[in-house]
């Protein structure tokens, strides 16, 4: 990292690193309907090559952004390859190639705050001989857009007030790109009120516009995220 100036550091990095196949994936097979995933003893180590620059910026004391740009590459990435109908086998990828930023900001004006998060990343799997046919394709459950932001209000001490949006975008749930996982928008708060010697009432809203989220497709046999959710609670604080 380098000191630009008083409110601005630039920062680099290259790395590389390696991933042995877990117990798990060398031995243990498992079935989520009506898919059967499939064990592989043969499993070589991923390796990981890449780099990434950012800046962290503060143009003024209420104000911090932070941006990261990254490439990298996963050689042998172990993968649920679908080798037939509803059966797949955990197999060594050639590559997988994923570049992309990501950024977040945080700022306080008096009593409101405001966080945010982006992040982008254009991922691609490298095939060839028998994985051919999947060069190119993005690598399952890569959503190529995530983000979120929140808005806090403290109008008083022990007190806040929170709203956060959320959104992620479409992916795939397999590597043949056949069964989508559409995008999901979602709404969140919180709200903290003090009721006196250390002890506020917490109350907290999840997904309050009901959105369906779709967090497994497998030829129809699909799982759901948090429905709409409502929790109240005590917190106690020294």
């Amino acid at each position: 990292s380098f000191n630009a100036t008083r409110r601005l550091d630039l920062r680099a990095a290259a790395y590389t690193g390696l991933r042995l196949p877990t117990l798990n994936e060398l031995y243990r097979p498992f079935v989520v309907f009506p898919v059967v995933t499939e064990a592989n003893a043969a499993l070589e180590n991923e390796r990981l090559e890449g780099f990434e620059v950012g800046f962290d910026w503060q143009p003024v004391n209420a104000l911090v952004l932070s941006v990261t740009a990254f490439d990298n590459k996963v050689e042998n990435a172990i993968a649920n390859v679908t080798i037939a109908p509803n059966l797949r086998r955990r197999e060594n990828l050639p590559a997988i190639a994923a570049r992309g930023i990501e950024a977040n900001v945080a700022a306080r004006f008096g009593t409101v705050s405001v966080e945010g998060a982006l992040a982008w990343s254009d991922a691609e799997v490298r095939g060839e001989g028998a994985s051919f046919d999947l060069d190119g394709n993005r690598p399952a459950q890569t959503p190529e857009f995530a983000g979120s932001l929140t808005l806090g209000w403290e109008p008083a001490a022990g007190w806040r007030i929170a709203g956060t949006l959320r959104h992620v975008s479409a992916q795939f749930e397999d590597d043949r790109e056949t069964d989508r996982l559409a995008p999901a928008t979602t709404i969140d708060a919180f709200v903290a009120a003090p009721l006196g010697q250390g002890v506020s009432l917490i109350v907290r809203g999840e997904n309050l516009t009901d959105e369906v989220i779709v967090t497994r497709n497998q030829s129809g046999s699909i799982d759901l995220g948090v429905p709409r959710t409502l929790w109240l609670g005590l917190r106690y604080g020294f």
